[in-house]
């Protein structure tokens, strides 16, 4: 093995590492129960999923669109539990950063260019870096641009791979719709190569073969038409989130709205940085047509729904780091040759690699098995092992935990993966205490509530809470820093009733922890300030609760019930 082999191996394998520590986070997307459950479900039953099962909307029509993904799932926690679903999770975004470095390399790019810009891609996208089989897309999607750009050498050798690859997306992720995208986006670059005689008819007669056969193998999987043309109108079905005009199953999910800067500055960072290569190479005919196209396409899809900012801004290591040597090229060509400049780039980069992991082990982000706080472990126990009557109403997010640890002794009411408009609506009016909360309790039958007190993207109070410790015929028989649980004042619940009631305005102390926690995991939640007023003024702690109604002011200044708290506790009223 010559030397500058074994540079570039260890190259890669240093860099390999580093990726794969930055990615080692516990396990704490909400999803990765459903698809654990639901894989359970097909391993031991050897039956695909088609209804709503495991709650209780169980008559609803399910297409479960990453199957494949939740038997990987369910295998790989039956042989290394929880542990091993956060090392799969960091192995994979590892792999999408060693490929990216690689194509880099391959296309010349120094590794000093590359490894700095590369990891802003990265933790740019970091807030995906779940375990849910959005890994999946991440990673065809790296081979998709590999392929369709090796294949402008090798053709049909390297573009033919792109259909096993899609045979394989599709029965992982429905996102593999993702795919057609970036085949019509450089299939618009191949067209305009052709026109300008940089490539022949021949060759994009090829592609456009291929395409055709991708798209057609995109429709062998278990629903069939459902996921590629299904997940298509799906799609235009989330754009319509900014008109108003989409199923009420998509509002209120923070994933579909645009972003802002606050939410992901680096996705902002990225995306300036690669408009601005854009327009430094154009006057010199330096922008590949595609890049141009996939740059658009990638800033629609990123500043139109916040899910899209993670992937976008991982993809752009593809373009970013020849798009910077280009013009570093081109613009200090005479400082390319200074020992001084590339030993401090590398030093920068060898920092990087290390300092990275490193702060976020200091920061007690690294880990394996599950994250602290996000999931009602221990209220799921308690209900199990006192066997609280049914049915039971749940919060949004932990649907899927739930399903995991309760069925089949309950049937969740909703989840991240719900299809029903009807329970949807109803677990809105739930939550938000919104008329005809009661009702829809009564109507379903639910005899024990176990939910959060915050909700999850905003930090604000559930109202649902409030209302519980004001109604009659609840009690609260359960609560930790996590979740709570009351249930309703019925001859089935009367033993748990005199055993563990508790003060129902004890679940205030859940809310007040829950909402400090929130503030501390650093995304801005500026409604946790609202539920720590609510709660320290319900508790008795009226000097906490006006510091905090007074700093959600700050950032809602038109709401009313801060303002009328900041009122009555600033005069000193009782």
């Amino acid at each position: 093995m010559d030397s500058h082999l074994r540079h570039k191996i260890s190259l890669l394998g240093g860099c390999w590492l580093a990726f794969f520590l930055l990615a080692l986070r516990p396990l704490e997307s909400f999803d990765t129960f459903w698809q654990l459950q639901s894989g359970k479900y097909i391993f031991q039953t050897g039956q695909f999923l088609y209804r709503d099962t495991f709650s209780l909307a169980a008559d609803v029509f399910r297409l479960e669109h990453c199957w494949l993904h939740d038997l990987v799932l369910y295998l790989l926690h039956g042989l290394g539990g929880y542990a091993l679903l956060v090392l799969f999770k960091a192995g994979m975004i590892a792999a999408c950063g060693v490929l990216l470095l690689g194509q880099a390399l391959r296309r010349q790019v120094p590794a000093e260019v590359t490894v700095p810009v590369l990891l802003l891609c990265l933790v740019a996208s970091a807030d995906s870096w779940l375990v849910r089989p959005q890994l999946w897309t991440f990673l065809f999607s790296v081979l998709y641009l590999g392929l369709l750009y090796a294949g402008r050498k090798l053709g049909w050798r390297a573009w033919i791979w792109l259909v096993p690859l899609m045979l394989l997306w599709a029965n992982l992720h429905a996102a593999c719709i993702f795919g057609f995208a970036l085949l019509a986006a450089f299939g618009v670059g191949e067209l305009w190569r052709c026109l300008r005689r940089e490539t022949n008819w021949r060759q994009f007669g090829v592609f456009v073969s291929v395409a055709l056969a991708v798209f057609g193998i995109s429709f062998v999987n278990p629903y069939s038409w459902r996921i590629p043309l299904g997940q298509l109108a799906a799609h235009l079905d989330q754009t319509r989130v900014l008109t108003g005009e989409a199923a009420s199953t998509l509002f209120g999910n923070m994933e579909w709205l645009p972003p802002t800067f606050a939410q992901v500055p680096l996705f902002y960072l990225v995306m300036v940085l690669w408009a601005l290569l854009i327009l430094l190479r154009l006057p010199r005919r330096q922008c590949d047509v595609a890049e141009l196209v996939f740059f658009l396409g990638f800033a629609y899809m990123g500043f139109s729904q916040i899910r899209h900012t993670t992937l976008v801004a991982l993809l752009a290591g593809f373009f970013l780091p020849p798009a910077l040597w280009q013009v570093v090229r081109t613009w200090f060509a005479d400082r390319l040759e200074s020992p001084a400049i590339r030993r401090t780039l590398l030093v920068l980069s060898l920092v990087l690699l290390v300092g990275l992991p490193a702060m976020a082990a200091l920061k007690g982000r690294l880990g394996l098995g599950l994250k602290a706080g996000n999931y009602p472990v221990a209220a799921a126990d308690f209900l199990l092992e006192k066997k609280l009557p049914g049915n039971i109403y749940n919060a949004y997010d932990w649907g899927g935990y739930l399903m995991w640890r309760l069925f089949p002794d309950y049937l969740v009411f909703v989840d991240g993966r719900s299809d029903s408009r009807e329970f949807f609506d109803s677990s809105t009016r739930i939550e938000n205490g919104l008329p005809g909360w009661r009702r829809d309790l009564d109507r379903y039958g639910v005899n024990t509530i176990i939910t959060r007190t915050c909700f999850y993207d905003s930090g604000g109070p559930q109202n649902l809470i409030s209302n519980l410790v004001r109604q009659p015929g609840w009690t609260l028989v359960y609560r930790d820093e996590v979740a709570v649980i009351f249930v309703r004042d019925v001859p089935a619940s009367e033993k748990v009733r005199r055993r563990f009631g508790l003060p129902s305005r004890e679940a205030y102390r859940t809310m007040l922890a829950e909402a400090r926690r929130l503030q501390q995991e650093g995304y801005p939640r500026p409604r946790a300030w609202l539920a720590i007023g609510r709660a320290s003024y319900a508790l008795g702690d009226k000097a906490t609760a006006l510091v905090a109604y007074r700093r959600y002011l700050q950032a809602a200044p038109q709401d009313r019930e801060a303002r009328m708290m900041v009122d009555l506790l600033g005069g000193g009223r009782p």
